[in-house]
């Protein structure tokens, strides 16, 4: 990297007024190819200019970039700091400050690289100075979970002593059970702190249990009640894991409280903690937790573990029951519908050649319900070969169409691809006027095209369009049109969903 990328990069992360959203520029790409000296000259340029708030996206893209610079997932060709650049990224952490939650990422970095001295700042800034919420601890502690060459005892244990920071106990309880439970560290570094840890799970218990009975007494937002209780969760759920590995009877009182809380998630570590120290209350629950979907996968899991399995029904053992769970747990995240469905029902299942698979794929159809204040809200999901489900409703359509709706999604492929219509060269927009005119000579009318597709070489056009007076997408290419008419105005398949159907449709065919 010459001074003068160095100076772009510079530039780009100060000129926050002038940067396009969404950019992706080269200087990241410069980053790369920098020498070690380059590196620090760069991180001492940003100690010396005055950071804000207003700089963090694009200090979150650039520390990214120096995370992947590292490789910290590829054993053969992963990346060491030069013991010139920790100081460095120490004290520039610090120099952020709590607020700017780009820098976790340098956190990150010290975990990437995992040499005892980085892996002793890391400890040491974790403890005194920690991440500001908790999505930002995890991030910061991921690449101690995806590599294990590291000495651990650089890590623990010093981080015991961050368990007063809720925001950062979950995630370094949650690394010690990983330790342990591989075999990376013995004892359990909580041998040690017992009687804290179970003083900690019956705080949280007790906060978990006021926030049933009133959640307004720690937040007055949705979202941040949800926080709340998603953070808790995750700390309790940590320490029945801790507490069931350490071995120690004297947690038993406190998992049966935990036992208490209407959780599934939390409801299931307690059960599966008690269960550990042969208390059959526990092994009950956990047995009986299989009959919930969401919970199904990780009961199964513990269930093969204690030894349990002959006691669970077998319906919740089956292939189709795991994709169930799969499906439930998928819809449950956050990102999704963020809570399980109120029920499912399978729909189709077979075993079919799919796309990016060798050999044929189990694949699940699964229609999904929701009970919820403004009404019943139902679709079909997927499980096998992927977890997924649309926006737009597959009710009406026949299984095919529907594996194909999600095949056609899968797929992965360069000659495989979609352009916008508003957005084509000359000769792209001649291919759209020829194809919509094909569309015309079969009684299509209002034809608004919205896609061009290519597909294996083929030329296709998504467009809206009426037929015999209802509204609807069409798909042609060089063969007879495809044809969705809009059967619920509120979800209907839209252009995206209509293109994936004709994609699936072909490669389905044409695998099996």
């Amino acid at each position: 990297m010459s001074d003068a990328q160095m100076q772009s990069l510079i530039e780009y992360v100060l000129e926050v007024e002038s940067r396009p959203r969404d950019s992706n520029p080269l200087e990241l790409q410069w980053l790369g190819e920098a020498t070690d000296v380059q590196l620090d000259a760069f991180l001492r340029t940003l100690l010396d200019v005055e950071l804000t708030s207003d700089h963090e996206p694009a200090l979150g893209e650039v520390f990214r970039y120096l995370v992947y610079r590292l490789r910290p997932w590829d054993a053969s060709h992963r990346r060491r700091l030069a013991a010139t650049t920790v100081p460095l990224i120490v004290a520039l952490y610090r120099r952020l400050g709590k607020a700017n939650a780009a820098r976790c990422y340098l956190l990150q970095l010290l975990a990437a690289s995992a040499i005892p001295f980085e892996l002793t700042e890391f400890a040491n800034l974790v403890v005194e100075d920690p991440p500001g919420d908790a999505p930002s601890a995890l991030l910061a502690f991921g690449p101690l979970f995806q590599h294990t060459s590291y000495d651990s005892t650089m890590l623990f244990p010093k981080l015991l002593d961050a368990l007063a920071h809720q925001v950062i106990a979950a995630s370094v309880i949650d690394l010690a059970n990983f330790l342990f439970r591989h075999g990376l560290i013995d004892p359990h570094p909580g041998v040690t702190r017992q009687e804290q840890l179970t003083e900690l799970l019956g705080a949280v218990v007790g906060r978990l249990a006021r926030m049933e009975e009133d959640p307004t007494e720690f937040a007055t937002t949705p979202d941040e009640i949800a926080r709340q209780i998603e953070d808790a969760i995750a700390l309790a759920v940590a320490l029945c894991d801790a507490l069931a590995l350490i071995g120690d009877r004297d947690a038993v009182g406190k998992l049966y409280q935990a036992l208490e809380v209407r959780h599934r998630r939390l409801h299931t570590e307690a059960a599966a903690a008690l269960a550990r120290f042969g208390e059959e209350a526990g092994k009950d629950a956990l047995v009986a937790l299989a009959a919930e979907p969401v919970a199904r996968l990780r009961v199964l899991a513990y269930a093969e573990e204690l030894g349990l399995t002959d006691k669970l029904d077998e319906q919740f053992t089956t292939p189709a029951a795991r994709a169930e769970a799969e499906l439930a747990l998928w819809l449950a995240q956050p990102s999704q519908m963020g809570l399980p469905p109120t029920w499912l029902e399978l729909v189709d299942s077979r075993t079919q050649h799919w796309p990016g698979y060798d050999e044929p794929m189990e694949s699940f159809l699964i229609r999904f319900t929701y009970q919820l204040p403004a009404g019943e809200f139902s679709n079909v999901g997927i499980a096998g070969p992927l977890t997924h489900a649309f926006g737009a409703d597959l009710l009406d359509l026949p299984p095919d169409d529907i594996y194909a709706a999600f095949a056609g999604w899968h797929v992965e492929h360069e000659d495989i691809f979609e352009m916008d219509a508003a957005a084509l060269t000359e000769a792209q927009r001649l291919e759209v006027t020829r194809l919509e005119r094909r569309l015309r000579d079969f009684d299509y009318d209002a034809v608004q095209p919205t896609i061009l597709g290519m597909f294996l070489g083929d030329k296709v056009l998504v467009a809206r369009a009426v037929r015999q007076g209802h509204a609807g997408i069409a798909v042609v290419d060089d063969q007879e049109p495809i044809w969705f008419p809009t059967r619920n105005p509120a979800r209907p398949i839209g252009s995206h969903e209509a293109c994936c159907i004709y994609k699936g449709r072909r490669l389905l065919r044409a695998f099996n």
